[in-house]
């Protein structure tokens, strides 16, 4: 028996002695095409490559080179797969570092560059026209068992962190507007495909997570408008997507102060708020006024210093690269601000604040990982930011029970207009159900540690829309959010859909008036809202959520 157990376990090691070599030998394949590569003609087809833990026939990675992407497939749970993505990208640049160590930056050979907008369903295939950016994305992974059509989020780990959602719900008048064609300005009748739950019981019990998280993005008659603004292309709704993540890696690249990256002959500007689409390289004719990095790691965008957009577009940025940028220090991150609450977040997960650079600038490599839509927070990206922030509140902070009813009182803009009113409703509710009353303050504003336990510890949170709902990331999946949402035309659903992503209830209370000065719902709906959810809540077994 001893002697057959070992035959065996010698077998496993040269085979997975064999499949390393085998990547490695991919990697160096991948490395020399895209480092080595003279620039040429950008109707040249690039080589692309599938990178697999598994061995692929020629054929198969033939028909992979067509697509202009390399693949790094990968089988396990999810972080797994996205530790895996990782890995691969600190091989590929060790590659690029020693190709070009003594290679000093090349400037674009013209100030005319092409325009390419990833607002287009097909940018990721645009992008195979030029030799200068490579394109590194992590497949969507499916099981052979289950057709496209029955998938459900409830048994997938490989793509997803978190596995269970809730229908969102919202009173009558929301409805009728998200069931209404052309009624709210941002299009959500388009992207909730004209579809509205009333039944806020309907939020007990988990259900599969909605394609359309996943492959939907913010609809603008001037940059993405499907089918003339009336619908998403079919795929939308009822297609698992083709990569789960991906990321782009330029050589000899100009970063501009919004993030989008300038390589000789192309402008790549990724698909977030108010893209600039002008065909213009800046101080083209005193380019070493730009300050020069080795490497920068992008996730400046537009509005990058605002709260809101902090939080929910720029730091998830980094959560799935984590490990790549901790493997590689000297990587520089270019992003909207240097210091700040930007720099207190970056600390929390693990990044030096000191490798934050501003402004326009040059590198010789730049990393550019997946845009974060205008008010349209990533699927994974948020999840793994969010795990990122409760494993440091769990490891950092003594222990809290998770009781507290959070009431957001905003001192500006979109206010409760029945403060007061709504506070003695709040609170007299948490009272009946033997919740911790807390009110959460933009004036001052608590401090980040302060602000992290608080809503590491909530239940349920009351609030009018606004940026302090951001802080929901803390929470943990299944936390109840009630919001005021605005009055027409200034309807935002920026929080539904963060809410939704991160795995917790959301119901809307619609503002008689008064937006965007206040949102006017009345202590009397939030009251009874309210306690509906509390109802649910106490009706659920312990440790359900």
């Amino acid at each position: 028996m001893r002697s057959k157990t070992t035959a065996v376990t010698m077998t496993k090691r040269q085979r997975v002695y064999l499949l390393v070599i085998a990547v490695m030998g991919v990697v160096c394949y991948v490395a020399n095409n895209y480092l080595n590569t003279k620039p040429r003609n950008p109707s040249d087809a690039k080589t692309t490559t599938a990178v697999t833990s598994q061995t692929s026939t020629v054929e198969q990675q033939q028909q992979q080179h067509r697509h202009g992407i390399v693949e790094v497939h990968s089988v396990g749970n999810f972080t797994d797969r996205v530790a895996e993505f990782n890995a691969f990208l600190s091989s590929l640049r060790v590659k690029a570092l020693k190709t070009r160590a003594t290679d000093s930056w090349q400037r674009p050979t013209s100030d005319r560059v092409k325009v390419v907008s990833g607002a287009r369903d097909d940018y990721l295939q645009l992008l195979s026209n030029y030799s200068k950016v490579l394109t590194v994305a992590l497949p969507w992974s499916t099981s052979s068992s289950v057709s496209p059509q029955a998938w459900s989020s409830l048994q997938d780990h490989s793509n997803l962190l978190i596995q269970s959602y809730y229908k969102l719900t919202a009173d009558h008048t929301l409805c009728s507007w998200i069931e209404t064609p052309g009624k709210i300005l941002h299009n959500y009748d388009v992207m909730y495909n004209r579809k509205c739950n009333r039944n806020i019981s309907d939020a007990i019990r988990p259900v599969s997570l909605e394609l359309l998280f996943l492959n939907g993005k913010p609809i603008h008659r001037n940059r993405y408008w499907p089918n003339n603004g009336n619908s998403y292309p079919e795929y939308v709704y009822s297609s698992t997507p083709n990569y789960v993540f991906y990321m782009h890696i330029h050589r000899d690249a100009i970063v501009t102060g919004l993030g989008d990256v300038i390589t000789d002959g192309l402008k790549l500007v990724l698909y977030g708020c108010n893209p600039d689409t002008s065909p213009s390289i800046p101080l083209f004719n005193n380019l070493v006024q730009i300050p020069l990095y080795n490497e920068l790691f992008v996730i400046s965008q537009f509005w990058g210093n605002g709260i809101f957009h902090r939080m929910i577009e720029i730091v998830p940025r980094l959560a799935l690269h984590l490990q790549f940028l901790k493997a590689n220090p000297e990587i520089r991150i270019s992003a909207p601000q240097v210091g700040g609450r930007l720099a207190e977040l970056l600390e929390i997960i693990g990044l030096d604040s000191s490798r934050l650079v501003t402004g326009v600038a040059r590198a010789k490599i730049v990393y550019q990982p997946r845009v974060t839509g205008c008010g349209h927070a990533n699927v994974q990206e948020s999840q793994m930011l969010s795990q990122l922030y409760r494993d440091y509140i769990e490891r950092t902070f003594p222990p809290q029970p998770r009781n507290r009813l959070i009431l957001i009182r905003r001192s500006k803009s979109r206010r409760f207009s029945e403060q007061k009113a709504i506070e003695e409703v709040v609170e007299h509710a948490a009272r009946d159900y033997n919740l911790t009353y807390t009110l959460f303050m933009d004036n001052p504003t608590p401090s980040l540690n302060e602000t992290m336990m608080m809503f590491h510890s909530a239940v349920m949170i009351v609030a009018p829309v606004g940026a302090g709902e951001s802080n929901m990331f803390f929470s943990q999946p299944g936390t109840f959010v009630l919001e005021g949402v605005c009055n027409l035309p200034h309807v935002n659903l920026c929080f539904q859909r963060l809410a939704y992503v991160l795995g917790h209830r959301w119901h809307g209370v619609t503002s008689r008036g008064g937006c965007e000065g206040v949102v006017d719902v009345s202590a009397a709906s939030i009251d009874s809202t309210l306690r509906a959810y509390l109802d649910l809540l106490s009706s659920q077994p312990r440790g359900t959520d």
